[in-house]
């Protein structure tokens, strides 16, 4: 009876509410009246003290000597032989009539060959990532591959709004492909944003949210982040992950991310992948990035998290955004990785434009 009346009060207390209060009171609880949170309902909002405090510690650091040209070819010379065959394990007939590729371009984006269907995710192709054509974090690295020469592209993922992630001109550019534009999958906020800016074929999504496209289930999964474009707009949008479900093949997409235990919950609900793009760079000093950017040993955590797929380091080599030298992901992974006794070619960083073929471990109603 106890029990019923405390049900019978809670509804009485929901339906004196007014349906602006109602909807609040039922909407997920990373929405706030001024944008979005993390899962965990934090947010990465640095004083300005720490800007100023991050910004004096630079000065003590040549940033120009630790991406010199000679060090970024040194360290992609030294990259080991595990991260350079072309094929992850056997023939490309065994994976039936489907024929899958992994492509990185530099920084997070990549190129998805799933059968005929072709995936991109978080285009870059700009010479700086910035608002301004002349100032900011320039490309230490030529574009593998122009957006000609890219080929047809059906879909593209966005994983939140910053400069380094979201590149307007390079998708202005891909939007006019032939055939028409491809299906532009975005976090809620940049679905309106885009559109207002003149794109069509695109899709707002909340975390958890999911739409069928053909054969393929796009996912829209959390990530402890946050997003930005101007000095008004902080966490206005929001920001996340993608798993691209197939048949055939399921990838799981990080973008931009500090550890939190969402990867549990991803894992939970989409597990066993056959490939993971997880960040690797922009890490250092620990004191300011940790809550925004994992670093390798943390990349190593969420690769163990996801039940260990094939991965793919992303987020590193094309921008200079944070205080560790070139070559540090790079050895600062195989550290990790052999502290957790994983093969090397588990878990790779590529050199720009390089491609590995695919052959899928997962099939559905295995």
């Amino acid at each position: 009876m106890l029990c019923l009346l405390l049900i019978a009060c809670d509804a009485d207390q929901t339906s004196g509410l007014s349906g602006e209060a109602r909807a609040a009171a039922q909407r997920p609880s990373h929405h706030r009246d001024d944008g979005f949170s993390n899962s965990d309902g934090s947010r990465v909002n640095k004083p300005l003290s720490e800007l100023l405090r991050w910004w004096w510690s630079r000065q003590a650091i040549d940033l120009d000597a630790l991406v010199a040209p000679d060090r970024i070819k040194a360290a992609w010379a030294q990259m080991p032989q595990a991260w350079q065959a072309e094929i992850t394990n056997g023939s490309t007939e065994t994976a039936g009539l489907h024929r899958h590729e992994v492509q990185w371009l530099g920084h997070a984006t990549i190129v998805l060959r799933i059968g005929e269907t072709r995936i991109l995710t978080d285009p870059h192709f700009s010479e700086r990532a910035s608002p301004l054509s002349w100032i900011g974090p320039k490309r230490l690295h030529p574009v593998p591959l122009t957006i000609a020469e890219l080929g047809r592209i059906d879909y593209v993922l966005i994983s939140h709004n910053h400069y380094d992630h979201l590149d307007l001109p390079s998708l202005r550019q891909i939007a006019q492909q032939h055939g028409g534009p491809p299906v532009m999958l975005v976090p809620l906020g940049v679905d309106v944003w885009l559109k207002e800016a003149g794109f069509e074929r695109v899709l707002g999504f909340d975390w958890w949210e999911q739409n069928r496209l053909g054969d393929f289930a796009f996912h829209f999964v959390p990530a402890h982040h946050w997003s930005g474009r101007g000095l008004w707009d902080r966490n206005k949008t929001l920001w996340g992950g993608w798993v691209v479900d197939h048949p055939s093949f399921r990838f799981f997409f990080a973008g931009d991310t500090g550890w939190s235990d969402d990867v549990h919950d991803i894992a939970k609900r989409f597990a066993p992948f056959d490939l993971a793009a997880i960040p690797v760079g922009a890490y250092e000093p620990r004191w300011f990035m940790a809550n925004q950017h994992i670093n390798p040993h943390e990349a190593v955590r969420m690769h163990q998290a996801l039940g260990k797929p094939l991965s793919l380091g992303i987020h590193w080599g094309t921008f200079q955004l944070t205080d560790e030298a070139y070559e540090d992901p790079i050895k600062d992974l195989i550290a990790a990785m052999k502290h957790e006794a994983i093969a090397l070619d588990r878990f790779r960083l590529f050199v720009p434009g390089q491609t590995l073929r695919l052959v899928p471990r997962h099939q559905k109603g295995n």
